[in-house]
């Protein structure tokens, strides 16, 4: 069983149900929750909810796309609790638009939240988490129903953008020998995100029912689903594993999106 007991991690997104339950399953095995968005209210409601139920856990505010909120954020975690060991970083938010009708501020908006905002997360943290001897940095990258559908030009540029980043600085770490791990998870449809949202409705019913049919896998998974998969990321028993791209999409992988 993991245990995270000795840990501090940073969980951006805190205030959606993906990074509130991801913040739940490793509070859950011992870690010290560092919960931080720029929704105030819904994310010390978070981690008021996590605290009742006994686990540590704080809210942070954080303003996902400025270099000296994130930097604030990684000071204030290195003085209170000395080190930094996982980074959650969750960056929700897409569009749906033609690639003829995208704009350029269109572009500009989901680069930053997309990419520009993840990728201040892991520049903050690196340093603090080679001042702590090593950690992990776990990516949330693309929804594989969102990202390959036609609709979603932007999305997908952004969230390739972000796999490459993180191949990328994993290599960079293990190369300098920083023991800090990098991966990607990419997380399919799921409770809050059901088969029924305007990122499937392109999807032929037809041919959504019948792969379904033959698969013995649920098509939608539980959010728990995924925090397990970020629980084992930040665990030592994944410490072999970097500048990898974990695919929690069941089913849904096996659907063929340009015949749709």
């Amino acid at each position: 069983m993991t245990h995270l007991g000795y840990k501090v991690a940073i969980v951006t997104g805190g205030v959606t149900d993906f990074s509130a339950q991801a913040a739940a399953v490793l509070a859950q095995n011992g870690a010290t929750i560092l919960l931080a968005s720029q929704h105030e209210d819904e994310g010390q409601q978070t981690a008021a909810a996590l605290r009742a139920q006994g686990h540590k856990a704080e809210f942070h505010h954080l303003i996902p796309t400025g270099p000296l909120s994130w930097a604030a954020l990684v000071d204030k975690t290195m003085r209170t609790h000395g080190h930094l060991d996982v980074l959650v970083n969750h960056s929700p938010a897409s569009v749906s638009t033609t690639i003829e009708d995208a704009t350029a501020p269109q572009c500009r908006e989901m680069l930053e939240a997309g990419l520009i905002a993840p990728f201040l997360g892991i520049k903050a943290a690196i340093p603090a988490m080679r001042q702590s001897g090593g950690g992990s940095i776990i990516n949330i990258a693309a929804n594989p129903i969102i990202g390959v559908l036609p609709l979603y030009p932007l999305y997908s540029a952004a969230r390739a953008g972000l796999v490459s980043l993180t191949k990328s600085t994993a290599l960079q770490c293990l190369q300098r020998g920083y023991n800090i791990r990098v991966n990607a998870i990419h997380p399919g449809a799921h409770e809050s995100e059901s088969l029924t949202a305007d990122a499937l409705r392109s999807i032929k019913a037809r041919n959504l029912h019948a792969l379904l049919g033959t698969m013995p896998a649920r098509a939608e998974g539980k959010l728990y689903d995924f925090a397990g998969a970020i629980l084992h990321l930040a665990g030592d028993e994944s410490t072999v594993l970097t500048g990898a791209e974990l695919f929690c999409n069941g089913p849904l992988a096996g659907l063929d999106f340009a015949q749709s």
